[in-house]
């Protein structure tokens, strides 16, 4: 493994380590339950151009399963709107605080993991 790619991958696992402690971002999350900052991140180097959709439904099923499980988490499902089937990155973001996409047009006061 080149030099760089190397100092690459150790820099990005003691960031995802380092930082699983110092704040509640969704990828802390993910760290605590042992997924691999790989299991999203196509390099395993956490950056949101590599990060995809289809990588979150890998784990948490299809848009419609996302859909079923959220339909009791309160007085509207955000999986579930006008919008369609809207990215995850949306409003899911792993490294900085996650905002919910509807809160552009609309005022709601959810809490968005």
């Amino acid at each position: 493994m080149p030099t760089t790619k190397l100092f690459a991958l150790l820099l990005s696992v003691a960031f995802c380590a380092g930082n699983a402690a110092a704040s509640d971002f969704l990828a802390d999350r993910h760290a605590a339950r042992g997924v691999q900052c790989a299991s999203c991140h196509i390099d395993g180097t956490p950056t949101a151009d590599n990060a995809s959709m289809e990588a979150c439904l890998k784990c948490h099923g299809s848009y419609a399963d996302v859909i079923a499980r959220t339909a009791d988490k309160g007085d509207i499902n955000f999986h579930e709107t006008h919008m369609g089937e809207i990215g995850c990155r949306e409003c899911h973001h792993g490294h900085r605080p996650s905002s919910l996409v509807c809160d552009q047009c609309h005022e709601f006061t959810a809490k968005v993991p």
